[in-house]
């Protein structure tokens, strides 16, 4: 098998570690060296990378293509990827892979029309984009079939933030509640949930949040935390791969779009609405992320609860839409992956704060989660 050199162009963009871990899964298989690039921190100008790392194939951020230099022909025939492109830049057609924007805003609007209220709302991307706006107009017709109604937050171009910000608070608190709001990715549901706490509206009493792209860095630090659609951007790392492997195999390019969606809702505090008998399962949460590093298992949070283990896994997953021992991995990988993107804290140390006991295990749930070794995640996150 011959070895290829593989450079992707990472954007400084919060997921693309998911799509890198993808890109890594594929690259195993088919003996890959794989190298990462970020523009204005280890390259200048594509020229310069392209001397430097010498690909034999290319994988390429989609934020790349806002900028005239990424386009095809600056690869000097090198074959190339694109994820996420913006099309209206793409100077003609192109390989690449496409996040399925309807069916994710499908399953966010699902969840939203499951919890019954009659009115809706949507808030576009910051800056006008043709995602935003079909995330918009299936959701729009979602909301219609259920017989809801829908006011809409009119996107256009940004050049003042503070203007911006004004007429997004202006437009928030003119929404009648109780409302159901989708946001088009976590970045804006970050914003909104920002301006209902300054205006003491009440998430998600009054209004319930969802964004898209289950960023975890913004997911778990807004106030409440934030439930999110999880696109499947380690698969779509994969496609790209193995779009990659068969044009370099065929030495033509090839103008190909293969599509991925979202995978599952994770579901956060702007959307659990709790009765007065099931704080226990927020405090049940709470013990969770508080005692993660103490090797807490199922039974202790049941202990929390209350009642029987039947009965308090089912709350749980009623609410959290996972069972408790999900709920508990999925903290741990949150916590191991914050820690190795601390590049003081040691490997061997990571285990013992996540709550593991035998450091093989952390590595075996890792392994399976990501793609990666602890070691290929630290290396990928430090972009080194």
């Amino acid at each position: 098998m011959k070895s290829r050199n593989i450079l992707f162009f990472q954007y400084p963009w919060r997921l693309w570690r998911e799509r890198l871990a993808g890109i890594y899964r594929y690259a195993k298989g088919a003996g890959w060296h794989v190298s990462v690039a970020e523009y204005g921190r280890n390259f200048d100008s594509i020229s310069d990378a392209l001397k430097f790392w010498r690909p034999d194939g290319i994988i390429v951020e989609g934020g790349y293509t806002e900028l005239e230099d990424f386009s095809q022909s600056a690869f000097k025939g090198v074959p190339a990827v694109f994820c996420d492109a913006r099309a209206s830049k793409m100077k003609r057609p192109y390989s690449g892979v496409a996040h399925d924007s309807s069916v994710t805003a499908s399953l966010a609007a699902k969840e939203l029309i499951s919890l019954g209220r009659p009115n809706y709302a949507f808030v576009g991307n910051l800056q006008p984009r043709d995602w935003s706006d079909q995330r918009r107009n299936v959701f729009a017709q979602a909301v219609a079939t259920a017989g809801g109604r829908l006011d809409i937050f009119e996107t256009m171009p940004v050049q003042d933030f503070d203007s911006y910000r004004e007429r997004l608070r202006s437009w928030l608190k003119a929404l009648p509640r109780p409302c159901s709001l989708l946001a088009a990715n976590d970045a804006t549901a970050d914003i909104v949930l920002r301006l209902l706490r300054n205006m003491r509206i009440k998430v998600p009493e009054d209004i319930v949040v969802v964004g898209i792209d289950n960023d975890s860095l913004i997911c778990e630090n807004t106030i409440p935390t934030l439930t999110s659609v999880a696109p499947d951007f380690e698969k779509s790392g994969y496609l790209a791969a193995e779009m990659l492997a068969a044009i370099m195999a065929d030495g033509t390019e090839k103008s190909a779009i293969r599509t991925f969606a979202a995978m599952h809702i994770v579901r956060r505090g702007s959307t659990r609405i709790l009765k007065r008998k099931d704080e226990a399962i927020k405090k049940g949460l709470e013990f969770i992320r508080g005692r993660i590093s103490d090797g807490i298992s199922p039974i202790d949070v049941v202990r929390q609860i209350g009642g029987s283990r039947r009965q308090a896994e089912y709350r749980f997953r009623e609410f959290v839409g996972k069972s408790i021992g999900e709920e508990i991995l999925s903290v741990r990988l949150e916590t191991a992956k914050k820690l190795l993107s601390d590049p003081s804290v040691p490997i061997g140390a990571v285990a013992v704060h996540c709550g593991y006991s035998d450091d093989s295990l952390l590595r075996k749930a890792f392994k399976s989660a990501t793609g990666m070794s602890l070691s290929e995640y630290r290396k990928s996150v430090s972009g080194l």
